[in-house]
């Protein structure tokens, strides 16, 4: 691969891929283009493009290669993204248990009703995520995300599924409580899709100044790293940890045998699902 080229990748990568997410998601909005499959395809097609640029410009190498673990991630990674597509629906339910006045700002443009869902969405599943950290409980579930001793794309989607109904459930029931639309609660769950395969991505991206903001994967490496697994708990946006003081950054290049978890969780699929359980 040419330098120059190298070049193009490290710094355009990320921002043109969320871009085109972005444009995506206002055609779908615009009802351009149908919500399914479009939302499945761009998860997908984004998915399998980080793939192969991880393949071209690998952060570690080492993590290119299958640690037993590749089975399970996708079998995960399936699971949780019908989740992900699926959750227009499920909001459309939740709205029979709406008790009280509607209280979404509907007059808002679409734009900024999206903005506010992903702030939303995004502290809660901030605040979530810190909790699964500080309580053992929690903690079991979630410590199947920190279980691969490498990151790459696939790990992104690798969660028990009472973790993702802990991490997700509290802001997706407010929103949908307070009338928020379906389609852009789906668009915004589609948006952070692709952003969550560049988080975990063995690509070796940068965005400058810009990791103050998003959570990319120059931060959240540092979350799996041993030691550090109680910093860079965001998910979209990293400001969250600046402002409650849980974030961290350092230059160093976070070593290839220096993630995961010292537990011994099994490889398998169904024995991640029971390892929680278990004494």
């Amino acid at each position: 691969m040419s330098a120059l080229m190298k070049i193009m990748l490290r710094y355009l990568f990320y921002p043109l891929c969320i871009a085109f997410t972005l444009y995506i998601l206002t055609l779908i909005v615009s009802e351009a283009i149908p919500y399914w499959p479009t939302a499945i395809l761009m998860i997908l097609g984004s998915g399998f493009l980080i793939a192969l640029v991880e393949r071209y410009m690998p952060y570690q190498r080492d993590w290119l290669e299958s640690h037993q673990d590749t089975l399970t991630d996708i079998i995960h990674a399936v699971f949780n993204l019908f989740l992900i597509v699926s959750v227009a629906y499920l909001v459309e339910y939740l709205n029979i248990f709406r008790f009280f006045p509607r209280l979404w700002p509907d007059q808002l443009a679409w734009y900024w009703q999206l903005a506010i869902i992903g702030l939303v969405i995004d502290f809660g599943l901030w605040l979530m995520h810190y909790l699964s950290h500080k309580y053992k409980f929690l903690w079991k579930l979630h410590s199947i995300h920190h279980q691969s001793s490498r990151l790459y794309w696939l790990n992104a989607e690798k969660r028990h599924p009472l973790s993702a109904l802990v991490l997700a459930g509290p802001s997706l029931s407010l929103l949908a409580l307070c009338g928020a639309p379906s389609t852009l609660i789906a668009c915004w769950m589609m948006l952070m899709a692709v952003h969550l395969f560049f988080q975990h991505a063995n690509v070796d991206y940068r965005v400058g100044p810009f990791k103050y903001i998003f959570a990319v994967a120059e931060v959240h490496r540092l979350h799996h790293k041993h030691g550090l697994g109680r910093k860079n708990f965001g998910e979209v946006f990293i400001f969250w940890d600046v402002f409650f003081k849980t974030f961290h950054y350092e230059d160093q290049k976070v070593q290839a045998d220096k993630v995961g978890v010292r537990s011994p969780i099994p490889n398998e699929y169904i024995g991640q699902l029971q390892w929680p359980f278990k004494k």
